[in-house]
């Protein structure tokens, strides 16, 4: 699409879902002969939920809410797939079950309801269909594996050979935060609490394992109070977890980094956000950050997500386009395509979607929530009826990953 906004013809269809049906209507663009790119679902996000999960399996892009349905503890989750050109949504829910989720591989991985605290880790697969395989028992649970008495839940994994590697936090009685992986070849844990510092605040906790087989934890030191920090990667042995250097490798100042992205191909680096507005990539080696000129100050580039495809860095991210008459504002959706540092980035595809006229009652709930499949980028906005709260919108749709 061009980068110019399109006003949005809006006309009711009927969806056809892999796991269930919902009510839904199907944007297009101002060209009457374009494929619709996005559809508005009704009676999806349950008004006043926040969002539980988001990630992609199975060629799909995924988004789940709790569906406040006491305490059964249900989780409804929706997912979007492009089928002969055209946005296809399904819709299932998955009983008892709780957050903290996560999605590694195929899998959502999610704990079971607890009496005020989280059960035990349950995994379930995610189909190519939109419905959910049967919930299984995690093998060797990792949060059974540090003493309770320091609440271990799991922020993160992924797939190391034929097992799964984890990053765990929790907290000891007087408050202080704690961090371990787990496990190592022979199941054992790997204390990582000398990298914590006392003086900021553990964030964005990612795992990823590069084409080498080398395994890397990345996350952001935040300052107290404040929403930015230092971006920081440490190599771990993928067999026995054990850090590979006794320092941290740390991201070029300044220390203002938000929003922080692991990526990983021949080797795992960041894509993250400034407060300047734009975005940036860098990787452990590099003496400077790589600037991908996508923001300013004035109108800044949000990091929606980012990977690698044939040894290109591909970064999704959102920016807002103000105009003088209604919609006066609406979201710029791209993609960009840039070498493996992310240099001389072009953008491949943008989208421009507004879904509700200005006298709407309906009003965007930030953020956009996205994500890269094969094929493009799939992504969320959910919106709430300022005349009823009961009332909710989410608009789903796909950006298509153009050569």
């Amino acid at each position: 699409m061009r980068k110019s906004w399109f006003l949005v013809a809006v006309a009711a269809a009927a969806v056809a879902l892999g796991a269930g049906v919902a009510a839904a209507t199907t944007g297009a663009a101002a060209s009457a002969a374009a494929k619709p790119k996005w559809l508005v679902i009704r009676g999806f996000w349950p008004s006043g939920t926040g969002t539980e999960v988001a990630g992609s399996a199975s060629g799909r892009g995924w988004l789940g809410f709790a569906k406040g349905d006491g305490a059964s503890r249900s989780t409804i989750l929706g997912s979007l797939r492009r089928v002969g050109g055209r946005p296809s949504f399904a819709k299932t829910v998955l009983a008892k079950s709780r957050g903290p989720m996560t999605i590694v591989g195929s899998q959502l991985f999610y704990h079971l309801p607890g009496s005020g605290t989280p059960g035990e880790l349950r995994g379930v697969p995610l189909l190519a269909n939109g419905g959910v395989g049967t919930p299984t028992a995690v093998p060797n649970d990792p949060e059974s594996i540090p003493p309770p008495a320091y609440h271990p839940l799991v922020a993160d994994g992924v797939q190391v050979g034929s097992r799964f590697v984890w990053v765990l936090t929790g907290y000891t009685g007087g408050g202080a935060p704690v961090l371990w992986v787990c496990c190592s070849s022979t199941g054992e844990l790997s204390g990582l609490s000398r990298f914590i510092d006392p003086k900021r605040v553990m964030d964005s906790l990612q795992l990823g394992l590069d084409a080498k087989g080398r395994l890397w934890l990345a996350w952001l030191d935040l300052y107290r109070r404040k929403s930015w920090g230092g971006v920081r990667m440490v190599e771990l042995d993928p067999d026995t977890l054990a850090p590979r250097t006794p320092k941290t490798f740390v991201a070029p100042a300044p220390d203002s980094w938000l929003r922080p992205k692991l990526v990983c191909a021949d080797l795992c680096r960041m894509v993250m956000e400034d407060l300047g507005g734009d975005i940036f990539t860098w990787a452990p080696g590099e003496r400077s950050a790589t600037r991908m000129r996508l923001g300013t100050r004035q109108k800044r580039a949000t990091l929606l997500d980012a990977s690698f495809r044939s040894g290109k860095l591909i970064v999704a991210s959102a920016k807002t386009l103000n105009f003088r008459r209604p919609p006066w504002s609406v979201e710029e959706i791209s993609i960009v395509r840039g070498d493996t540092r992310g240099s001389h980035a072009r953008r491949v595809s943008s989208v421009a979607p507004a879904s509700f006229g200005g006298s709407s009652p309906f009003t965007w709930q930030p953020p956009i929530l996205a994500t890269l499949v094969p094929d493009g980028l799939v992504f969320f906005k959910n919106y709430h009826n300022i005349r009823g709260s009961s009332q909710t919108r989410v608009l789903a749709g796909f950006l298509p990953l153009r050569r």
